[in-house]
């Protein structure tokens, strides 16, 4: 059995270096899930898995995919969101011509000024608009499920769904903030309807908070962020099969919410919880799991086939810098982590160095690829260090500074 203070102390190192990171600036955390089915895949018997990852995660707004009904939305209402203590709300449910979305949010963070839906061949998308009562800013969540599976038919089908959420993103106001969160099923960012999504300056263009395209489907490279399979065998439920190796899931954003000014997204904030980067083609809960306690990990195998993403939304007094920053994943870090750097253009080589707390160096490197790089522990005694990365370009040289927590 983990050891309860261990874990509080694991979420308290990760609360402390995020108000770090984020400059004491208040923020909000949002996330996404395909609930699988829910409750008509076995959903009775998977309340108390939901209920260890929703608690967890601990999310002020969740979208889900795949709510089946009304009942559906009362269930997961009354037996998972307020099973500890009354803090949430449901959005009225719609029902469309297939599996649905649902949202719900704590009412002292969040007020639901409307919600629609935008009719596509295949699965209906949700807009909720919603007023953030701390930041007196209005942010509209969609949320969507796109067409599944390989081939021409299916890349059709999701690109019609694309082209109707791009064009009606495209009619708000450029001073709009919004997330695309859910179950894309897109396998890499070269297929039509991601390009739909991201490509061209207009206002409904959307943007990776990680920026970071290529091939995802059975790419190792991206192993840290592969939400689909968290199971290798088939379970009662039918859900999907074969281990971690799909970045089906993502929140993808507004470029207003990049910028540092009102609302802001830092990219370190962006989660797949239960993927600690070591869990390619394998069960979320094989082995060891360096991202999430024991009993958290068995949560995700057996509540759903897929991963939920959070990431949380900042505002008030931020840096000016904060849209080049590094992000560790996950920290803190018990063997490994993957530090990801900021996108810069004209990127040349990266050093890395890591200090203790009493400045002396015990790590460096030179990286000549912006992709991730791997941090391994070799070590390391428990404790918080300090991670300095200098970005050369070809005219500038930038630095960045931030802390990594080794834990066992």
């Amino acid at each position: 059995m983990p050891d309860p203070r261990n874990e509080h102390r694991i979420r308290h190192i990760a609360a402390l270096i995020l108000i770090n990171l984020c400059l004491h600036a208040q923020s909000i955390r949002i996330a996404t899930y395909n609930v699988l089915n829910f409750p008509e895949a076995m959903g009775m018997q998977r309340l108390d898995d939901l209920r260890t990852v929703i608690d967890y995660m601990n999310a002020d707004i969740l979208v889900v995919q795949e709510m089946q009904s009304p009942a559906g939305v009362t269930l997961f209402l009354d037996s998972i969101m307020n099973f500890y203590q009354d803090d949430y709300v449901a959005a009225p449910f719609h029902d469309g011509p297939d599996t649905d979305n649902a949202l719900f949010y704590r009412r002292d963070k969040a007020e639901l000024i409307r919600s629609i839906y935008l009719t596509t061949a295949n699965r209906d998308i949700m807009e909720y608009s919603l007023l953030l009562l701390d930041a007196h800013e209005e942010l509209m969540v969609y949320s969507v499920h796109f067409k599944a599976s390989q081939g021409p038919e299916n890349e059709a089908i999701r690109l019609q769904e694309a082209t109707v959420l791009r064009n009606h993103l495209d009619s708000l106001d450029t001073r709009a903030s919004f997330l695309v969160a859910g179950d894309f099923n897109i396998y890499t960012s070269s297929e039509p309807a991601y390009i739909m999504m991201t490509d061209s300056i207009a206002n409904g263009q959307l943007f990776d908070p990680l920026r970071a395209p290529g091939g995802w489907h059975e790419n190792h490279d991206f192993a840290y962020l592969h939400t689909q399979s968290s199971r290798v065998n088939q379970l009662p439920d039918n859900g999907s099969s074969g281990g971690l190796d799909d970045r089906f899931d993502m929140i993808l954003c507004s470029s207003s919410l990049l910028d540092s000014a009102g609302l802001f997204i830092p990219a370190q904030t962006y989660t797949v919880f239960g993927n600690d980067g070591n869990h390619f083609n394998k069960a979320v809960n094989h082995g060891y799991n360096q991202s999430v306690p024991d009993h958290v990990a068995d949560g995700l195998y057996f509540a759903s086939d897929h991963l939920p993403i959070s990431l949380d939304i900042v505002y008030g007094p931020a840096s000016p810098q904060q849209n080049e920053i590094v992000k560790i994943y996950p920290n803190p870090m018990r063997n490994t982590a993957h530090l990801q750097l900021p996108w810069i253009e004209d990127f040349q080589r990266a050093e890395i160095a890591i200090t203790n707390i009493l400045g002396q160096r015990i790590f460096a490197c030179t990286h000549y690829s912006p992709q991730s790089i791997v941090l391994q522990r070799d070590g390391m005694p428990i404790g918080v260090y300090f991670v300095h990365v200098r970005i050369h370009t070809m005219f500038r040289v930038l630095s960045y500074q931030t802390k990594l927590a080794v834990i066992e």
